[in-house]
């Protein structure tokens, strides 16, 4: 079954958005001494997700052709590497936050929710990968609106709750 060519595209126009946006975040908000460790964290993730938005939804345009087993076998791998790469990096960054005393800035539901999007994308790109899944483009595309909701609540929240 081919992914939906249409969604995707709208998916990566939408990451690109919001990749735009923060791009002029960073560019008005530059002082002389930069970001504070909350905000340079959610501008990092905010980009990290919707990166991989973005790319995630145009990798389909490049690999998908006669052979949809493989194709969609690259995509899902590239889709779970990149989920254990955010897994990595983002739940030990926002407990050392939090232990840092911005408690205030990342409450626990909040964390769990930004960093259970990265774990459902884990779960949902590894059970594509063995054929689990079988409409692996509807769960495709969903993972790949996870990753759009994790960035737009990060923006969100980069704009309206800065650190002091």
């Amino acid at each position: 079954m081919d992914p939906n060519f249409h969604a995707l595209q709208l998916i990566a126009e939408i990451a690109l958005g919001i990749l735009g946006f923060s791009a002029i975040l960073i560019g008005l908000s530059r002082t002389s001494d930069g970001f504070s460790a909350p905000d340079n964290f959610r501008i990092q993730l905010l980009t990290y997700s919707a990166i991989g938005a973005m790319f995630c939804a145009l990798i389909p345009f490049a690999v998908f052709g006669d052979d949809h087993q493989i194709s969609w076998l690259i995509v899902n791998w590239l889709l779970c590497l990149y989920s254990i790469l955010g897994l990595f990096i983002f739940p030990r960054r926002v407990t050392k936050l939090r232990l840092e005393g911005y408690s205030d800035l990342f409450p626990l539901p909040l964390a769990i929710v930004q960093m259970g999007m990265l774990v459902l994308n884990f779960i949902i790109s590894g059970l594509m990968i063995i054929n689990f899944i079988e409409s692996k483009a509807n769960f495709y595309t969903v993972c790949l609106i996870l990753f759009l909701i994790q960035s737009s609540i990060a923006f969100i929240r980069t704009i309206f709750y800065r650190a002091s």
